[in-house]
């Protein structure tokens, strides 16, 4: 495959991860906070998650610090309020509660993580 064609398919693939970082941003913010707040705070994560990405693709694929620039957004905006919600209940997750994290993990953070794997064997390949 050309360089060309593997350029444009890593677009594609960060237009998608971008796409769904800010779905979940806006799922899990919108119950939290008025519509308003929770749109600008996604659009704030995007730009974040942009700007991570822009920031990753200047590192080789192979260091570290390529693998947190790209993993920085999904923690930051999806895992940490997982993790806040997680750990700041005392009561037991009731069975609406369990189905919203499985939900949430199945439509946001396996796509992501996928994605996130492809990209990098993509940028590998570029290389």
């Amino acid at each position: 495959m050309d360089r060309r064609k593997l350029r444009t398919l890593r677009g594609l693939i960060n237009l998608s991860l971008l796409a769904l970082i800010f779905g979940a941003i806006l799922q899990l913010m919108i119950g939290l906070l008025d519509s308003y707040t929770a749109l600008f705070i996604g659009v704030g994560g995007v730009l974040l998650t942009f700007y991570c990405y822009r920031r990753a693709d200047r590192e080789n694929a192979n260091q570290l610090s390529y693998s947190l620039w790209r993993l920085l957004p999904t923690l930051a905006f999806i895992a940490a309020p997982i993790a806040v919600y997680w750990y700041g209940s005392d009561a037991q997750w009731s069975t609406g509660e369990i189905l919203l994290l499985v939900q949430i993990a199945c439509s946001y953070l396996v796509p992501i993580l996928s994605l996130l794997f492809v990209e990098r064997a993509l940028k590998k390949a570029q290389q």
